[in-house]
């Protein structure tokens, strides 16, 4: 039986996608050197909106929207060096707003299409309710699967040198069926029961 999800977006499944980028240096410099034009693509809101809580000193988010969920990041269209193996490689923090009635759980996706699909993080069972998830809080009712780096969780953004930059798509799913996938499943088989 195909799990329905709710709403409709660009892509057809996802209800919340935003695509950041982000490049690593090899020097200590503090920047990050600006993507080629080629390489971006502006998310559709900019801005914090409700429910949004930046991971520290980050500027003020992104969101996209498709007309019902919004997905909100700590980050605008780049992403800084704390999430990258440069830096701290931390997980970002997600937040939504507008769950669809009927929703019963929340699942991410990030990718990295300029890396063959690469799969950075596969996060399922969020509640709707709770409005974000911050991955380094203790508990929650949440599951990560295995990412392409054969990590649990959240694989920090890492384009090789010389390859600049890369982008990160954000995708949000709202699930209407429960279901659930194990914490050492490996990425494409948790994506294809998200998306089944």
């Amino acid at each position: 039986m195909r799990r329905s999800l709710l709403g409709v977006s660009v892509v057809g499944v996802a209800l919340g996608l935003a695509t950041i980028t982000a490049a690593c240096r090899t020097d200590e410099g503090r920047e990050m050197r600006p993507p080629p034009p080629s390489a971006t693509t502006a998310p559709t809101t900019a801005g914090s909106g409700a429910g949004t809580a930046p991971v520290s000193g980050d500027a003020s988010g992104t969101s996209a929207d498709d007309g019902g969920l919004t997905l909100s990041l700590p980050f605008k269209e780049k992403m800084g060096r704390r999430y990258s193996c440069d830096g701290a490689g931390l997980a970002p923090q997600i937040s939504w707003l507008d769950v669809p009635a009927g929703t019963q759980q929340l699942a991410l996706v990030v990718r990295d299409p300029d890396a063959g699909g690469f799969v950075h993080w596969v996060v399922a069972s969020l509640d709707p309710a709770t409005g974000s998830f911050l991955p380094d809080a203790p508990g929650g009712p949440f599951v990560e699967a295995v990412n392409s780096a054969g990590e649990v969780g959240w694989a920090p953004a890492c384009p090789p040198p010389g390859d600049g930059a890369h982008r990160y798509e954000f995708t949000l799913y709202a699930i209407a069926e429960p279901f659930e996938i194990a914490a050492d499943s490996p990425a494409v088989d948790a994506i294809e029961a998200i998306e089944a």
